[in-house]
């Protein structure tokens, strides 16, 4: 059903684009924009049978042809003899195109050659029928003229087709791009959770070795045999915990090793990267705002994953701040360098924070954000994520400033000697 449907959609459209024409070199013969755009729906929609298309479209234009000259007076046998050439020229059409390859990777200049001959041979069948298959040797004039238009509507076809094929290496490629955006911020969110994750196994190996001692001192202090198995048991019970947690770790860490092996990064190509997927969000979300990403100079850094997880957290955070109440809402990140330091500085025009909030922020489990939709409350470990990585993993420092209905900015600073591979000195604004 789908493929009729199709089909008889390229017949209605040839039927409306085969009245575009004009009559050359004998009565009756049109040369029309329908032979431009029958080849070009042949090959957008290949699954469909040439010969059966071209049956029934030339079905549908010897219907409205023959329609219009009746209606405006022309007798019936006069009429289907004018008509009837036209819709023919289709089945040719059809049948010589059914030697096409079937190929979803056409080549073009085959597929020319191929539209070319179609055109010419399916003309030349077309002259040939209104002349009673007269062809006398004056008449070969006419071949050269109607080799020239099917090289010019050939061509016009191949145009079109390389525009067509152009774009959609575009949108592929977009595509693509946009994939391994998201596989990029994918990696440094999970990237960062398992950091998370190991600092809190390093943390159930301490509670685990604390409920040990505590198995061992009620052990000495004659304490009843049931309270030693609980203990004992808590014990053993924290110890699978932890290699459950383990392997959890180690399974998330071996999908990233497969999934993407990217050594290092500019600090261009990672503002880049989150702003466009920051936009996509916001677009997806329908929010209006503003984001400024700036760098003072370009360079490279093998901590890529922790820094996205890092910025992006805070630009997060910064979005989730405005999105319920700002019309015209930004966010920017302003990058500089000094002898020292990198120094990111993060800031919004957001709701801002409560001052008596501020010594809360950095704790895991502290929020005041909640779906409005859902009623759900956000975990409150991405601040969480993003001191424990500024402080631990690039050693340097995070400081914040907000004032209520204003905005927020956090200062984050990182030795260069912790960050950068090494640097182009390129001053560029990104």
């Amino acid at each position: 059903m789908k493929k009729l449907q199709k089909t008889m959609l390229i017949g209605l459209i040839i039927v409306a684009t085969s009245q575009l024409y004009l009559n050359f070199i004998i009565d009756g013969f049109r040369v029309s924009a329908s032979v431009i755009i029958f080849p070009i729906l042949l090959i957008t929609y290949d699954d469909l049978n040439s010969i059966h298309t071209a049956l029934v479209t030339a079905i549908l234009v010897f219907i409205a042809r023959f329609s219009i000259l009746t209606i405006r007076g022309t007798e019936i046998l006069q009429a289907i003899y004018s008509v009837y050439p036209g819709s023919l020229f289709y089945i040719a059409y059809g049948f010589i195109f059914k030697f096409k390859t079937p190929s979803h990777n056409y080549y073009l200049s085959k597929m020319f050659l191929l539209i070319l001959m179609c055109d010419f041979i399916s003309n030349v069948f077309e002259v040939m029928l209104r002349m009673k298959l007269t062809f006398t040797i004056e008449d070969f004039s006419y071949l050269f003229i109607l080799f020239l238009i099917a090289a010019t509507r050939a061509s016009i076809v191949l145009m079109i087709l390389t525009i067509i094929r152009n774009y959609k290496i575009l949108l592929t490629r977009e595509e693509h791009e946009k994939r391994y955006q998201n596989l990029i911020i994918l990696t440094s969110s999970l990237k960062s959770e398992i950091y998370f994750m190991r600092k809190n196994s390093e943390d159930i190996e301490k509670i685990m070795s604390n409920s040990y001692i505590l198995y061992e001192k009620l052990s000495l202090s004659n304490q009843n045999d049931e309270i030693n198995r609980l203990s004992l048991n808590i014990t053993k019970d924290i110890h699978e915990i932890k290699k459950d947690y383990l392997r959890v770790i180690k399974g998330i860490e071996s999908i990233l090793v497969d999934k993407i092996e990217l050594t290092e990064m500019s600090i261009k190509d990672i503002l880049y990267i989150l702003k466009e997927s920051t936009y996509r969000m916001l677009e997806d979300k329908k929010i209006n705002i503003y984001l400024d990403f700036n760098y003072e100079v370009n360079f490279t850094t093998k901590s890529h994953f922790q820094l996205m997880s890092i910025l992006g957290n805070l630009v997060n955070n910064a979005i989730e701040s405005m999105e319920q109440s700002k019309k015209n809402g930004f966010v920017k990140i302003q990058h500089s360098k000094n002898n020292d330091y990198h120094i990111f500085n993060i800031s919004d025009n957001g709701n801002g924070i409560n001052p008596q909030n501020l010594c809360y922020i950095y704790s895991p489990g502290f929020s005041t954000k909640f779906n409005y939709h859902t009623g759900d409350v956000y975990r409150g470990i991405g601040l969480t994520h993003v001191k424990t990585l500024v402080n631990n993993h690039f050693n340097g420092s995070i400081d914040v400033m907000s004032v209520e209905k204003l905005g927020t900015q956090f200062e984050i600073k990182i030795p260069i000697a912790n960050m950068e591979v090494y640097y182009e000195d390129l001053h560029h604004r990104g």
